[in-house]
């Protein structure tokens, strides 16, 4: 989000969103498409030349897929299957990114998506094993979970079912235990409003 708030910023104040950048803007936005597609050709290759044959069994990490039956592949296969979708997924942001441009003249999407898939794809678990050579630990450990792209807007990760369940039985709790506190009260009133009655008369 800060990437895309400071290029925003850079953008107005050096006036870039003016026609006469647009051609500028236009081949530095083709170049470092080219360049991403490019690499992901080039990992897919070195995927498929090492051929990593080892089982990769797991519970599909999407979210909404609880239930589904286990998926059971290799580490070559995982891999190209997760570059296809960051294939996929570039296609379809150049067609939009397109469409916006050249139907309504935005620029911004332009300058945006020439800055913006190189950084992701760098801090992408692919690009960290394949090209830099990291080990697939940690973080870079299959299978990859998607990231929520609103879990910034939001404060964060989505809470964890479990989590929210022990809240609510946590609140229900305190609900029963004022309740359980309070109910002793009533007859106690009642008794001493029934005193006072006999007194008065």
């Amino acid at each position: 989000m800060a990437v895309i708030f400071g290029t925003m910023h850079i953008v107005k104040r050096a006036g870039l969103e003016d026609p006469e950048y647009a051609m500028l803007i236009r081949s530095a936005y083709a170049v470092a498409t080219a360049l991403m597609i490019a690499f992901t050709f080039y990992m897919k290759s070195l995927i498929q030349k090492k051929n990593d044959t080892t089982a990769l069994e797991y519970d599909d990490p999407a979210p909404g897929n609880q239930g589904a039956p286990r998926i059971e592949t290799t580490i070559c296969r995982y891999d190209l299957a997760e570059i296809a979708k960051l294939q996929k997924s570039s296609l379809f942001t150049i067609g939009i990114v397109a469409f916006m441009h050249f139907k309504f003249g935005y620029i911004q999407p332009l300058i945006l998506q020439t800055l913006l898939p190189m950084l992701n794809l760098y801090k992408s678990q692919l690009f960290q094993i394949h090209i830099l050579g990291k080990p697939a630990i940690d973080s870079l450990k299959r299978p990859w979970i998607p990231e929520n792209p609103f879990a910034a807007l939001t404060g964060g990760a989505a809470a964890n079912p479990s989590e929210v369940a022990a809240i609510e039985n946590d609140s229900d709790g305190a609900a029963a235990s004022s309740s359980a506190a309070s109910s002793p009260g009533a007859p106690a009133a009642k008794s001493k409003s029934k005193k006072e009655s006999r007194k008065d008369k």
